[in-house]
């Protein structure tokens, strides 16, 4: 019974590698709804896009950060440390609107954190499979996840356009002529 220990303590880290996860995302989309929504909408027009930039900015950050052991400079060293946390921090947040997309697909009818919650969840058990999920899925869906945050930039406000004055007058219905009476009380 040597081993029980062991598959439970495996087990552990898998629950809690999950819960950590799914927490990320719904504190995401609890945080910044309309960052969650952008990013979410951004999934949904150019996921490839997403991907590619998210590989080719994400992957030499996360390289670097690997190869910080590497480097003898403490000060150098601290920033490439830090580059390499503060990329993966904001490959959450952009993951965050891959998982409120996916919840958007799971359940159109359910509030942002319910969509959030259930995208998270299916999410998180794919990045958590074994070997396909551990070296293919969760770095290619984090890299997405910081490709889709530079291409949504929900930093940004959007500037409203200005609706001309020939569609202002259509879109807008007209009021009723009728008056609601009161009922009266005897």
């Amino acid at each position: 019974m040597p081993y029980t220990g062991i598959v439970l303590s495996i087990v552990a880290v898998f629950l809690g590698i999950f819960l950590i996860l799914i927490a990320h995302w719904l504190v995401t989309a609890g945080l910044f709804p309309k960052a969650a929504q952008k990013l979410a909408d951004e999934y949904g027009r150019r996921p490839v896009r997403a991907v590619l930039i998210g590989i080719f900015t994400y992957g030499p950050l996360q390289v670097l950060g690997l190869r910080a052991g590497d480097i003898h400079n403490p000060v150098v060293k601290f920033f490439a440390i830090a580059a390499s946390l503060g990329s993966l921090l904001l490959a959450f947040i952009g993951t965050a609107g891959l998982a409120l997309r996916i919840g958007r697909n799971l359940s159109p009818a359910g509030d942002p954190w319910q969509q959030s919650l259930r995208g998270g969840v299916m999410l998180a058990l794919v990045f958590i499979t074994p070997v396909l999920g551990w070296f293919f899925v969760s770095p290619l869906c984090l890299a997405s996840g910081f490709g889709a945050l530079f291409l949504a930039r929900p930093w940004k406000k959007q500037q409203a356009s200005p609706i001309p004055m020939m569609e202002a007058a259509t879109a807008m219905p007209a009021a009723p002529n009728s008056v609601a009476s009161e009922p009266v009380l005897s």
